[in-house]
Protein backbone atom coordinates (compact mmCIF):
# COMPACT_ATOMS: atom_id res chain seq x y z
CA UNK A 1 0.00 0.00 0.00
CA UNK A 2 2.72 2.52 0.83
CA UNK A 3 4.09 1.68 -2.84
CA UNK A 4 1.13 2.55 -4.47
CA UNK A 5 0.75 5.91 -2.62
CA UNK A 6 4.15 6.72 -3.14
CA UNK A 7 3.02 6.03 -6.91
CA UNK A 8 0.05 7.93 -6.72
CA UNK A 9 1.73 10.69 -5.47
CA UNK A 10 4.62 10.72 -8.27
CA UNK A 11 1.38 10.85 -10.89
CA UNK A 12 -0.07 13.47 -8.74
CA UNK A 13 3.18 15.63 -9.63
CA UNK A 14 3.09 14.33 -13.08
CA UNK A 15 -0.21 15.51 -14.12
CA UNK A 16 0.22 18.58 -12.18
CA UNK A 17 3.21 19.44 -14.49
CA UNK A 18 1.31 18.32 -17.58
CA UNK A 19 -1.87 20.33 -16.67
CA UNK A 20 0.42 23.66 -15.77
CA UNK A 21 1.98 22.90 -19.26
CA UNK A 22 -0.69 23.03 -20.85
CA UNK A 23 -0.56 26.64 -20.91
CA UNK A 24 0.64 28.94 -23.97
CA UNK A 25 4.58 28.95 -23.74
CA UNK A 26 5.52 32.50 -24.05
CA UNK A 27 8.96 34.34 -24.42
CA UNK A 28 9.37 38.49 -24.67
CA UNK A 29 12.27 39.16 -27.18
CA UNK A 30 13.87 42.61 -27.26
CA UNK A 31 14.74 43.14 -30.73
CA UNK A 32 18.78 44.48 -31.48
CA UNK A 33 19.49 47.91 -32.66
CA UNK A 34 20.44 47.19 -35.25
CA UNK A 35 17.91 44.72 -36.04
CA UNK A 36 20.08 42.96 -38.06
CA UNK A 37 22.66 42.92 -35.86
CA UNK A 38 25.73 40.39 -36.56
CA UNK A 39 24.34 39.69 -40.43
CA UNK A 40 23.83 42.49 -41.87
CA UNK A 41 21.29 43.19 -45.30
CA UNK A 42 19.90 43.43 -48.46
CA UNK A 43 17.51 46.20 -49.32
CA UNK A 44 14.99 44.35 -51.74
CA UNK A 45 11.69 45.22 -52.80
CA UNK A 46 8.53 43.04 -52.66
CA UNK A 47 5.24 42.53 -53.44
CA UNK A 48 3.08 40.28 -51.27
CA UNK A 49 -0.86 39.92 -49.69
CA UNK A 50 0.08 42.42 -47.59
CA UNK A 51 0.84 44.86 -50.30
CA UNK A 52 4.75 46.48 -51.99
CA UNK A 53 7.19 47.48 -49.85
CA UNK A 54 10.85 48.07 -49.82
CA UNK A 55 12.62 46.26 -47.22
CA UNK A 56 16.05 44.85 -45.32
CA UNK A 57 15.93 41.12 -45.90
CA UNK A 58 18.02 38.96 -43.75
CA UNK A 59 18.23 37.54 -40.28
CA UNK A 60 17.07 39.39 -37.30
CA UNK A 61 18.47 39.04 -33.96
CA UNK A 62 17.61 39.99 -29.90
CA UNK A 63 17.63 38.67 -26.34
CA UNK A 64 15.29 36.57 -24.55
CA UNK A 65 13.31 37.68 -21.34
CA UNK A 66 10.28 36.33 -19.49
CA UNK A 67 10.52 33.00 -20.27
CA UNK A 68 6.94 31.18 -19.10
CA UNK A 69 6.46 27.07 -20.02
CA UNK A 70 10.17 26.87 -21.85
CA UNK A 71 13.55 26.68 -20.65
CA UNK A 72 16.58 29.01 -21.19
CA UNK A 73 17.98 25.21 -23.43
CA UNK A 74 15.44 25.88 -25.48
CA UNK A 75 17.25 29.10 -27.63
CA UNK A 76 20.08 27.58 -30.02
CA UNK A 77 22.91 30.30 -29.25
CA UNK A 78 20.99 31.12 -25.65
CA UNK A 79 18.78 34.22 -24.45
CA UNK A 80 21.33 36.78 -25.05
CA UNK A 81 21.69 35.44 -28.98
CA UNK A 82 18.09 34.88 -30.61
CA UNK A 83 18.51 34.61 -33.95
CA UNK A 84 14.82 34.65 -36.34
CA UNK A 85 13.99 35.59 -39.61
CA UNK A 86 10.60 37.02 -40.15
CA UNK A 87 7.63 34.81 -40.82
CA UNK A 88 4.89 37.84 -41.26
CA UNK A 89 4.72 40.38 -43.30
CA UNK A 90 1.36 41.93 -42.18
CA UNK A 91 3.00 43.41 -39.03
CA UNK A 92 5.22 45.24 -38.43
CA UNK A 93 8.68 45.36 -36.14
CA UNK A 94 11.54 47.57 -35.18
CA UNK A 95 14.85 48.25 -33.49
CA UNK A 96 14.79 48.09 -29.86
CA UNK A 97 10.98 46.74 -30.02
CA UNK A 98 10.07 44.70 -27.12
CA UNK A 99 7.48 42.22 -27.85
CA UNK A 100 6.01 39.42 -26.13
CA UNK A 101 5.40 36.26 -27.96
CA UNK A 102 3.22 32.86 -27.16
CA UNK A 103 5.80 29.70 -28.78
CA UNK A 104 3.92 27.85 -30.92
CA UNK A 105 6.42 24.73 -31.93
CA UNK A 106 3.96 23.51 -35.00
CA UNK A 107 3.89 26.91 -36.65
CA UNK A 108 5.93 26.33 -39.75
CA UNK A 109 4.62 25.22 -43.01
CA UNK A 110 5.98 22.27 -44.97
CA UNK A 111 7.38 24.17 -47.54
CA UNK A 112 9.06 26.46 -44.96
CA UNK A 113 10.59 23.12 -43.71
CA UNK A 114 11.64 21.61 -47.36
CA UNK A 115 13.30 25.17 -47.96
CA UNK A 116 15.34 25.45 -44.93
CA UNK A 117 16.00 21.29 -45.27
CA UNK A 118 17.92 22.68 -49.17
CA UNK A 119 19.35 25.47 -47.16
CA UNK A 120 20.94 23.93 -44.47
CA UNK A 121 21.91 21.23 -47.06
CA UNK A 122 23.60 23.66 -49.03
CA UNK A 123 25.86 25.46 -45.94
CA UNK A 124 26.43 22.22 -44.38
CA UNK A 125 28.06 21.41 -47.56
CA UNK A 126 30.26 24.13 -48.64
CA UNK A 127 31.37 24.28 -45.32
CA UNK A 128 35.66 23.58 -45.16
CA UNK A 129 34.09 19.98 -43.21
CA UNK A 130 31.08 18.94 -44.20
CA UNK A 131 28.84 18.69 -41.60
CA UNK A 132 25.29 18.04 -40.38
CA UNK A 133 24.45 21.16 -38.88
CA UNK A 134 20.29 21.32 -38.39
CA UNK A 135 20.85 25.17 -37.68
CA UNK A 136 22.98 26.41 -40.17
CA UNK A 137 20.37 28.35 -41.66
CA UNK A 138 20.36 30.86 -38.06
CA UNK A 139 24.04 31.87 -38.88
CA UNK A 140 24.46 33.38 -42.78
CA UNK A 141 27.72 34.15 -43.61
CA UNK A 142 26.93 37.67 -44.21
CA UNK A 143 23.53 39.93 -44.89
CA UNK A 144 23.32 38.26 -48.71
CA UNK A 145 23.37 35.20 -47.65
CA UNK A 146 20.99 35.63 -44.82
CA UNK A 147 18.86 37.94 -47.19
CA UNK A 148 18.44 34.89 -49.66
CA UNK A 149 17.43 32.84 -46.62
CA UNK A 150 14.54 35.81 -45.74
CA UNK A 151 13.31 35.38 -49.11
CA UNK A 152 12.81 32.12 -49.27
CA UNK A 153 11.50 31.77 -46.18
CA UNK A 154 8.75 34.21 -47.30
CA UNK A 155 8.36 32.94 -50.89
CA UNK A 156 7.48 29.27 -48.98
CA UNK A 157 4.88 30.99 -46.51
CA UNK A 158 3.28 32.97 -49.08
CA UNK A 159 3.43 30.86 -52.33
CA UNK A 160 1.73 27.67 -52.76
CA UNK A 161 4.29 26.13 -55.01
CA UNK A 162 6.99 26.84 -57.02
CA UNK A 163 10.20 28.70 -56.08
CA UNK A 164 10.63 32.01 -58.34
CA UNK A 165 10.44 35.35 -56.65
CA UNK A 166 9.58 36.71 -60.36
CA UNK A 167 5.68 34.94 -60.39
CA UNK A 168 3.35 34.31 -57.63
CA UNK A 169 1.73 35.94 -54.11
CA UNK A 170 5.30 36.55 -53.18
CA UNK A 171 7.90 38.65 -55.54
CA UNK A 172 11.10 40.17 -55.04
CA UNK A 173 13.09 42.77 -57.18
CA UNK A 174 16.45 44.16 -56.83
CA UNK A 175 18.28 41.77 -55.23
CA UNK A 176 22.08 42.12 -55.05
CA UNK A 177 24.12 39.95 -57.54
CA UNK A 178 25.56 37.86 -54.30
CA UNK A 179 22.36 37.61 -53.01
CA UNK A 180 20.47 36.38 -56.10
CA UNK A 181 23.62 33.75 -56.50
CA UNK A 182 22.60 32.40 -52.70
CA UNK A 183 18.83 32.39 -53.91
CA UNK A 184 19.80 30.17 -56.88
CA UNK A 185 21.38 27.94 -55.28
CA UNK A 186 18.75 27.81 -52.40
CA UNK A 187 15.85 27.22 -54.65
CA UNK A 188 17.90 24.44 -56.66
CA UNK A 189 18.68 22.20 -53.75
CA UNK A 190 14.53 21.84 -52.91
CA UNK A 191 13.81 18.43 -52.96
CA UNK A 192 17.76 17.44 -53.17
CA UNK A 193 17.82 17.46 -49.50
CA UNK A 194 15.54 16.46 -46.63
CA UNK A 195 13.17 18.86 -45.38
CA UNK A 196 13.75 19.87 -41.69
CA UNK A 197 12.54 18.61 -38.94
CA UNK A 198 9.70 20.10 -37.51
CA UNK A 199 10.88 19.46 -33.85
CA UNK A 200 14.13 21.50 -34.58
CA UNK A 201 11.76 24.53 -35.36
CA UNK A 202 9.42 27.26 -33.48
CA UNK A 203 7.73 30.48 -34.61
CA UNK A 204 7.13 33.01 -32.27
CA UNK A 205 3.53 34.27 -32.75
CA UNK A 206 2.11 38.30 -31.70
CA UNK A 207 -1.35 39.32 -32.76
CA UNK A 208 0.19 42.64 -33.44
CA UNK A 209 3.84 42.58 -34.22
CA UNK A 210 5.59 40.49 -36.75
CA UNK A 211 6.00 36.69 -36.02
CA UNK A 212 9.11 34.97 -35.41
CA UNK A 213 10.43 31.62 -37.29
CA UNK A 214 13.59 30.62 -34.98
CA UNK A 215 15.60 27.18 -33.77
CA UNK A 216 14.35 24.85 -31.61
CA UNK A 217 16.80 22.62 -29.99
CA UNK A 218 14.58 19.06 -29.80
CA UNK A 219 14.08 18.00 -26.08
CA UNK A 220 15.24 21.10 -25.16
CA UNK A 221 11.82 20.74 -22.45
CA UNK A 222 9.12 18.60 -22.40
CA UNK A 223 6.19 20.14 -24.07
CA UNK A 224 2.85 19.09 -22.88
CA UNK A 225 1.67 16.63 -24.56
CA UNK A 226 5.05 14.76 -23.77
CA UNK A 227 4.49 15.84 -20.20
CA UNK A 228 0.73 14.25 -21.07
CA UNK A 229 1.95 10.84 -21.97
CA UNK A 230 4.42 10.58 -19.36
CA UNK A 231 1.86 10.96 -16.82
CA UNK A 232 -0.65 8.08 -18.87
CA UNK A 233 2.12 6.07 -18.22
CA UNK A 234 2.47 6.84 -14.70
CA UNK A 235 -1.20 6.22 -13.73
CA UNK A 236 -1.66 2.82 -15.87
CA UNK A 237 1.79 1.54 -13.64
CA UNK A 238 0.36 2.90 -10.85
CA UNK A 239 -2.98 0.98 -11.79
CA UNK A 240 -0.84 -2.40 -12.31
CA UNK A 241 0.78 -2.59 -8.99
CA UNK A 242 -2.40 -2.10 -7.01
CA UNK A 243 -3.61 -4.91 -8.54
CA UNK A 244 -0.74 -6.64 -7.98
CA UNK A 245 -0.90 -5.41 -4.49
CA UNK A 246 -4.79 -6.54 -4.33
Amino acid sequence: MKLFKSTLTLVAFACAAAVCSAAPATVTITFDNPIHNGSGFDSVNITSPAGASTVNASRFQGTASNLVGVAPSIFVDGINDVYMYCYDLFQGIGALDVVNYTINFSGAFSRTLSFLGAVNGVMNAASPSPVDDPYAWLHPVDGAQGAAIQLGIWESRYDVSGWDLGAGSFKATGLETTTNGYWNSFKSAVGTYASMDPATVMVFESANRQDMIAGDPPLAVPEPGSLALLGAGLIGLALARRRKLL
